[in-house]
């Protein structure tokens, strides 16, 4: 079992190098848990915090909504809190020995705690004409309302890979009328998150709607005219015309100020079960950590909405000195066209599914099953379901199949019969 590090002094200081969720969690809790001292959150870009999942959907929907709702608080909360926010300040480098971040300006800050919430920055797709202004990718709210102004009525829109952001890009950009062609080395829509079963639904599911979908190719070469692409060849011959390009291919986490102090980086920066890096007062939370795997088994990355915000708040807590853990399963979930997608915990063809409600109907759940333990679920429109069938993959339980397939037994009724064992 690793060993938990508790600090014995309250920090004076608190400097939390980031602006995304994790950042903003882990101030949130600080005060929530009675902290009363410093708080500095350097935030890269030159807005406060602000939720990212809607920059594929709603920001794309409606340009104007960005800048009214998708902030994580108002202007006023960072005041009533005493969070002093520095909007457009990056950090340049990290003494670990004099516990100093410095900046691109050349000032030092001092701190007792540091966060480290640097996320990461989009996975370039590097052919020529890469480059070219509408060859767009989607990361910030600079990104989304670029890309809005591409998805017009009847625009041609390529999109190359159908993870997560490329299927909720490829459904937003359908609603609004444009003609998509999407292009996936898989044999299917965000395969590797849903299954082979699932990712076969989705990918019907955007046939439905008319998305034009290449599955098993991958980006040949982009052909260019004035300075812009007008079509993606793919390697198997195929000609794809386009008005506009959205390449969503994934991220690479933001590991250099890590890195070059010294701290233990491996596929993102290195943390325990608190979210703390090898040097005990450098925490790291979000997109960029690393950290012990839910089944123990491994180490992963989780780049999602809630983990990111549940690994803030962890970290908060172990930096007052609080009992703090972040071993809860990956959770995710996306909205495309009618359907809200939610998944929680290891989905994979190695395991056995259970379905309650089968994928011909309006909402389901496929439950994952390694022998008779649940260890993943996936709803679509079943959010009460999947608040259930969250909690209780995260007990590693032992489960009847019939009981997770009855539509007739509640599945709160297994949670009750685990409250009480």
């Amino acid at each position: 079992m690793e060993e938990v590090v508790m600090l014995a002094t309250v920090p004076e200081r608190v400097v939390i190098v980031g602006g995304g969720i994790a950042s903003d969690a882990c101030a949130a809790e600080l005060r929530q848990s009675g902290y009363n001292g410093s708080i500095l959150m350097l935030c890269g870009e030159p807005w406060r915090p602000y939720e990212r999942p809607p920059l594929s959907k709603e920001a794309l929907d409606d340009k104007g909504s960005i800048e009214e709702r998708f902030f994580l608080h108002p202007e006023s909360w960072y005041d009533e809190n005493a969070i002093e926010l520095r909007l457009g300040v990056h950090a340049a480098g990290l003494d670990i020995r004099q516990n100093t971040v410095e900046l691109t300006t050349g000032e030092k800050i001092g701190f007792d705690r540091l966060l480290l919430a640097t996320g990461g920055t989009v996975r370039k797709l590097w052919i020529e004409g890469g480059e070219a202004p509408n060859v767009h990718y989607l990361r910030t709210k600079d990104d989304a309302l670029s890309l809005a102004s591409a998805l017009t009525q009847g625009s041609r829109i390529a999109i190359i890979g159908m993870g997560v952001i490329g299927a909720e890009i490829a459904a937003s950009a359908r609603k609004l009328g444009c003609n998509v062609t999407a292009i996936e080395p898989e044999t299917g829509p965000m395969t590797r998150a849903l299954g082979s079963q699932l990712s076969n639904w989705l990918a019907g599911i955007h046939h439905k709607h008319g998305v034009q979908a290449l599955y098993g190719v991958s980006v040949a070469r982009f052909v260019m005219e004035d300075g812009l692409v007008r079509a993606v060849e793919c390697d198997d011959g195929t000609l794809v015309s386009c008005d506009a390009v959205c390449v969503g291919i994934g991220i690479i986490p933001e590991t250099g100020l890590a890195n070059d102090a010294g701290l233990a980086v491996a596929n993102g920066i290195v943390v325990d079960h608190q979210n703390r890096t090898s040097v005990p007062s450098i925490f790291s939370a979000g997109d960029v950590a690393e950290l012990p795997a839910f089944d123990g088994a491994d180490r992963v990355r989780y780049e999602t909405y809630q983990n990111a915000a549940e690994q803030g708040a962890t970290a908060a807590r172990a930096m007052l000195g609080q009992a703090a853990d972040n071993t809860g399963p990956c959770t995710f979930w996306t909205n495309q066209y009618d359907l809200n997608i939610q998944s929680a915990g290891k989905v994979s063809d190695e395991f056995s599914i259970v379905w309650r409600g089968s994928m011909g109907d309006d909402g389901f759940v496929a439950f994952f099953l390694d022998g008779e333990r649940l260890v993943g679920a996936v709803a679509v429109n079943r959010a009460r379901d999947m608040a259930v069938a969250r909690k209780l993959v995260a007990a590693k339980i032992d489960v009847k199949p019939e009981d997770l397939a009855s539509d007739v037994l509640p599945l709160r009724s297994l949670l009750k019969a685990l409250s009480k064992n």
